[in-house]
């Protein structure tokens, strides 16, 4: 008897409503940012590029990613970004890298405007929720806004060699959350976009608009 209670009660439950996902973003262009910064672009219709990352990071092709190939790969990096090739990647630099190699890592996303009409306030508000990436963050494995500027331990806008090698220690640190000592493609995050273009439904073709009708005279 306690058991057909039972059985009733839970057939009387009301059923938990799965999460509604969103509509799909637009296919376009695609764009990585490694965890020190690089960025990887693919056409639409091409894996998601952080395989090319992992693949160029990755030196003897193994499919592990150990820290001495992420050292490697942070060190590479470092020297296109000291143009100058002074062991320091100094502000006219980061501009450089702003600007010429990155520049998807400058559109931070902003609240409302004063005056701006109050649905777009709403939209802005919503774009720029508490806690959202920012900057490459959208791209990346790892919410960092501005990974270059990120690496300056000091706080003397200079970038050493020691700071950005530092910097990749950490980041490999955080992407090892099984402490395995090395990264597979397999068990890497997706990266926010990433995530957006997976977790969502394809919204259906609006229905054609049906011909005029002829006015009889």
């Amino acid at each position: 008897m306690k058991r057909l209670c039972l059985l009733a009660l839970a057939l009387a439950a009301p059923a938990v409503a799965k999460p509604k996902l969103p509509p799909c973003p637009p296919k376009g262009p695609q764009l990585f940012i490694s965890p020190m910064g690089e960025p990887f672009r693919a056409g639409a219709d091409a894996p998601y590029p952080v395989d090319l990352w992992f693949a160029k990071a990755d030196g003897n092709g193994d499919g592990r990613l150990t820290p001495a190939e992420f050292m490697a790969d942070a060190d590479r990096f470092f020297a296109v970004l000291d143009a100058d090739g002074d062991g320091e990647i100094i502000p006219d630099e980061v501009i450089r890298y702003e600007r010429d190699i990155a520049p998807e890592v400058r559109l931070y996303a902003r609240g409302p405007r004063p005056g701006m009409p109050p649905e777009k306030r709403k939209k802005k508000k919503d774009a720029a929720a508490y806690g959202e990436p920012l900057g490459a963050g959208r791209w990346s494995l790892i919410n960092i806004p501005q990974p270059v500027i990120s690496a300056d331990e000091d706080f003397n806008r200079g970038i050493t060699l020691t700071e950005f090698r530092s910097a990749a220690r950490t980041r490999f640190t955080s992407l090892d959350k099984s402490g395995a000592g090395a990264l597979t493609l397999a068990a890497l995050p997706m990266t926010p976009r990433q995530a957006a273009a997976v977790n969502c439904v394809v919204e259906p073709a609006p229905a054609p608009a049906p011909p005029p009708t002829e006015t009889r005279r």
